[in-house]
């Protein structure tokens, strides 16, 4: 059964004020993990929290520091044993002009962070046993698309990293998953352009954008013990897009 084995465990979700991390936390939570939410914003993170039931502790992904401080506080609580990396930002730009600033700000957020999150995690997870993680890429980290060159060259990264960090941390009892969602309805994608939005769709075998909370059953389920042989996989999410 999905959310099988995550009652009394740990969960730390990043991104998780709104949007895909909310709905995913929410899914943690209700399948018996303490949740502790994690985003920017400390009032939407603590709001989030008191929502769910769970612990706030602002942290930008983009700073070593805060996320190692957020690992201290977990630790506190008595360790991850499960780490879903959610956070991230939209935006996107051709390649031409793209620069390295722009660049360097996604991998930040959206990569590095997860990484220095990661190592964090695992350290504590070692300490326990095992645990699960779980990074939220994108199906533009797994094949091009116009106008997507910094934000899928970081999800990119994630998608590789679930591979390497699957095989190096097995001997741990970590395992190591990947969710890549396609077109889902977020603040962010509300952003878009109503032309961009219909391209979108009509690309969609589905016909329609994904809403947060179908995220949430398939990163419940990489995370608890129900895909307790599951590891360095990335699920597709997409409404059947990729499958042209």
């Amino acid at each position: 059964m999905i959310g099988t084995g995550l009652r009394g465990k740990i969960a730390v979700v990043t991104g998780s004020s709104r949007g895909i991390g909310f709905a995913i936390a929410e899914g943690l939570a209700a399948g018996g993990a303490k949740v502790v939410v994690s985003s920017r914003d400390a009032a939407s993170c603590a709001a989030a929290a008191e929502r769910l039931g769970g612990v706030p502790i602002a942290c930008d992904m983009a700073d070593d520091a805060q996320v190692e401080a957020l690992f201290g506080k977990v630790a506190e609580l008595g360790g991850a044993d499960v780490f879903v990396s959610c956070a991230g930002l939209g935006g996107g730009r051709l390649a031409a002009k793209t620069d390295r600033a722009e660049l360097q700000t996604m991998l930040d957020v959206h990569y590095l962070g997860a990484m220095t999150g990661a190592r964090a995690a695992a350290a504590q997870m070692r300490g326990k046993g095992g645990g699960a993680m779980l990074f939220v890429t994108s199906i533009w980290g797994l094949g091009g698309a116009t106008g997507t060159l910094a934000y899928g060259a970081a999800k990119a990264a994630l998608a590789h990293s679930v591979k390497v960090l699957a095989l190096e941390w097995a001997r741990d009892g970590i395992r190591v998953n990947g969710l890549a969602p396609g077109y889902v309805e977020t603040d962010m994608t509300s952003e878009l352009p109503d032309a961009a939005r219909d391209k979108m769709l009509s690309r969609i075998p589905l016909r329609r954008a994904a809403r947060p909370e179908e995220m949430a059953g398939p990163a419940t389920f990489l995370c608890s013990d129900a895909a307790s042989y599951v590891t360095g996989h990335v699920l597709v999410a997409d409404g059947g897009e990729r499958a042209r």
